[in-house]
């Protein structure tokens, strides 16, 4: 089980939102994701930030060295003052441009004083 690797393609044609897509965990979740097919759609406070990751996977280039990667899409979002219609609207962002949505990585926190 420690020397399993992934597939190349192995998230290949699935829509995955990813929350706190801007840095950390959330940013290289995305990046992972992307590597192996998947079109991420990036959720985050920080457009710039967002941006950054964007252009990372995109800048990747290829899926397994074969075909491009998918291209992935911000949603700038911040969830602690999110409305009801905010998320109504999302969701038909989502269907509009992807048909569907295979996956979520909930990942978006706020880390108060240690």
């Amino acid at each position: 089980m420690n020397d399993y690797q992934a597939p190349a393609d192995l998230l290949k044609g699935k829509v995955i939102l990813i929350t706190g897509a801007g840095d950390g965990i959330g940013a290289q979740a995305a990046r992972t994701y992307a590597k192996h097919g998947a079109t991420c759609i990036l959720l985050g406070r920080t457009v710039s930030k967002l941006e950054a990751v964007y252009d990372e996977i995109v800048n990747a280039g290829s899926v397994g060295n074969a075909e491009p990667a998918p291209e992935p899409a911000i949603v700038p979002l911040d969830l602690k003052g999110a409305t009801p219609s905010h998320y109504q609207q999302m969701t038909q962002t989502i269907i509009d441009q992807f048909g569907k949505l295979d996956g979520v990585l909930h990942n978006a926190s706020v880390l108060g004083h240690l």
